[in-house]
């Protein structure tokens, strides 16, 4: 199981638990808050410069050297803080992306994420149906005898979908889509 849950997050298929239940932290949020306190500071300096120099104080102020570095210090700080912002609005955004993932997955849009799969994974109508039928906890057998075909057929379809899936077998297949459908789901603590 922990060799399915390293193959399923390399491909990026699925988050593991501390994904879910991870909240941001103080601790993990200090690069956004240095680059608020940088943008805070040269849009002061900015203002400062534009001040003086409206008032006529530039020549009282800095050499015109000191006041060319810190304009320049200053318009780096905004530039990193306009970056980390980005980088946070993005990671932000994913955050609401796997969350309303879950909440539709909850709220019984589960087929729909299932039918993604299967697009995104290029299965036949009849392989949707027989790796429906497997999730379900059905045998070879017992499916082709709901779906009147035979057990040689069956079985060549659930092939096709571990070969598309990239899955190696049933379990590992059935694992993947029951954590799909869970992965909302708070488990109890002791």
């Amino acid at each position: 199981m922990a060799e399915l849950t390293l193959e399923l997050t390399r491909r990026g298929l699925t988050a593991t638990e501390s994904d879910h239940t991870k909240e941001p932290s103080k601790r993990g949020l200090w690069p956004l808050y240095l680059a608020l306190a940088l943008q805070f500071t040269g849009a002061l300096l900015f203002i400062g410069d534009l001040w003086i120099s409206m008032q006529g104080f530039e020549a009282f102020w800095l050499p015109g050297f000191l006041r060319d570095y810190i304009q320049i210090l200053a318009g780096l700080s905004l530039a990193v803080g306009v970056f980390t912002s980005i980088f946070f609005l993005r990671h932000s955004l994913e955050r609401v992306a796997d969350m309303t993932r879950q909440i539709d997955v909850a709220s019984g849009q589960f087929e729909d994420h299932l039918k993604a799969y299967f697009k995104s994974w290029e299965l036949s109508p009849s392989e949707q149906s027989v790796a429906i039928y497997a999730m379900k906890g059905f045998s070879n057998a017992e499916v082709a005898e709901l779906r009147g075909t035979s057990a040689f057929t069956v079985k060549s379809q659930m092939n096709a979908v571990y070969r598309k899936s990239g899955f190696a077998n049933r379990n590992q297949l059935i694992s993947f889509l029951v954590e799909e459908l869970l992965a909302g789901v708070a488990s109890p603590t002791d």
